[in-house]
């Protein structure tokens, strides 16, 4: 009984503030279709996600430079360097991505 109570009483605690949503902004601003919800969100991930890369990018480029000749060190600098550049690759292509399909979209 107790496990039941425990997990009921934040929800009733929370489900006053549930119910009035509208007062909460949407993140995304004001959106009128599913295709400006895919580019804002696009728009947002790719906001995020760039200046993290660089800082991994940077992070890569120390691994490199205090590595100097150790083989096992230099191993992990090049995947630190490897698995940044995919991820951004992925990040762009997926932004491009969503781009394009909702152009694409569009024309129909």
């Amino acid at each position: 009984m107790k496990r039941v109570l425990y997990l009921l009483a934040p929800t009733l605690v929370f489900l006053p503030f549930l119910a009035s949503a509208e007062t909460f902004p949407n993140p995304l601003g004001s959106t009128s279709s599913f295709a400006q919800v895919v580019q804002k969100f696009a728009d947002l991930v790719a906001k995020i996600g760039l200046p993290i890369a660089t800082v991994f990018l940077i992070y890569a480029g120390l691994l490199f430079v205090t590595a100097r000749g150790n083989d096992e060190q230099l191993k992990k600098a090049k995947a630190t360097f490897y698995w940044t550049i995919l991820g951004t690759a992925i990040l762009v292509g997926a932004s491009a991505f969503a781009t394009a399909v909702i152009d694409f979209a569009g024309k129909l």
